[in-house]
């Protein structure tokens, strides 16, 4: 069993909002000394999301995606989609596309009128890493 010690936040809104978000694109960075080699460090996310309000079938949705080049996006991992006022917390890995150099996360809302959401999302990984914001 891996254990996800080492962590970092990749977006948080606090104040609910009725617009989709893209947060900060960061460079992951692992520790070559940490004595994990890169192919058995692991990733996986947390995505904790609430929403209200909104109108014709509301809906709002995190994802995480991930670039060789920064120009590039892929959608890496999504968390479920919530179709109802409430909140949501769960934790995901990425298993069909490989994590990429770099990463963000981006919050896709979607009805008739746009729900407030709220949102934090994390990276979490066996091993140590670091996040550098690219400008």
């Amino acid at each position: 069993m891996k254990f996800y010690k080492n962590m970092a936040t990749l977006l948080a809104v606090s104040t609910a909002v009725a617009t989709d978000q893209t947060g900060t694109t960061y460079r992951i960075e692992t520790n070559s000394e940490d004595g994990i080699p890169d192919t058995e460090q692991d990733f996986q996310f947390y995505f904790y999301g609430s929403q209200s309000g909104g109108a014709s079938s509301p809906t709002s949705q995190i994802k995480i995606q991930t670039s060789p080049d920064n120009e590039n996006w892929a959608d890496l991992v999504e968390s479920t989609q919530l179709t109802a006022d409430g909140d949501l917390a769960e934790t995901k890995s990425h298993a069909t596309l490989p994590l990429l150099k770099f990463v963000r996360a981006v919050t896709v809302l979607g009805g008739g009128t746009n729900p407030n959401h709220t949102c934090e999302v994390r990276i979490l990984s066996n091993g140590p890493f670091r996040l550098k914001t690219v400008s």
